[in-house]
């Protein structure tokens, strides 16, 4: 079974790239052009449809790490995304990436990338515009990837019974343990008041 990524849903992707940008000053200054590489965020939603694509500064960074105070949320999903990038990682993805999907073919893995469909949930919540990007077939891989879905709660909702269960045995048991532990000092203690109480034998 696909490990299911516990965390908050964003609804979005997100990827990043260098690009030549020319330097106005220094073409100026050297009087040749001159460029440097200059980091882009894009961010799409399911289905190909463009959010973001701007250039990343200090401003873009505290935004989604902190909100901008007005109206925009923090987006710790895509500043956790650009650190990995930095680092040379993969990108995470909201949910359960498709590449980790046994249910999916090759072929039907790569129509969903070319559709901008990445994670299993995206799958199963897919609109009209992306099924139809999808082409024959995308209603039945909708279908089965909300039947995986359902599956993985009905399964992941047993493990928490059960792991609630082995608490609670252990739980008794520590409380048998006890039990037998204060019955035995009570006999302890009556045993050792009974002995004080004795009369003394007199000579």
């Amino acid at each position: 079974m696909v490990e299911m990524l516990q965390e908050e849903r964003h609804g979005f992707y997100v990827e990043f790239e260098l690009r030549p940008e020319e330097d106005r000053e220094e073409t100026i200054a050297q009087g040749m052009p001159v460029f440097k590489d200059v980091e882009f965020a894009m961010i799409t939603m399911p289905g190909g449809g463009l959010v973001v694509d701007k250039p990343i500064n200090e401003a873009l960074l505290h935004e989604w790490k902190n909100g901008d105070n007005r109206r925009k949320p923090p987006s710790p999903f895509a500043y956790r995304a650009y650190e990995a990038w930095k680092e040379g990682r993969e990108a995470p993805v909201n949910g359960t990436d498709l590449k980790n999907w046994p249910g999916v073919t090759p072929a039907q893995l790569k129509t969903c990338q070319n559709a901008t469909v990445r994670t299993i949930e995206d799958l199963a919540e897919a609109n009209a515009d992306t099924i139809r990007k999808l082409g024959m077939g995308g209603v039945a891989m909708m279908e089965k990837a909300k039947a995986y879905l359902a599956s993985a709660n009905q399964n992941k909702t047993s493990e928490e019974v059960s792991a609630l269960m082995v608490k609670l045995d252990a739980l008794s048991d520590t409380v048998k343990r006890k039990d037998e532990q204060i019955s035995d000092l009570l006999e302890r203690l009556d045993e050792s008041t009974k002995k004080r109480g004795r009369p003394r034998k007199e000579d």
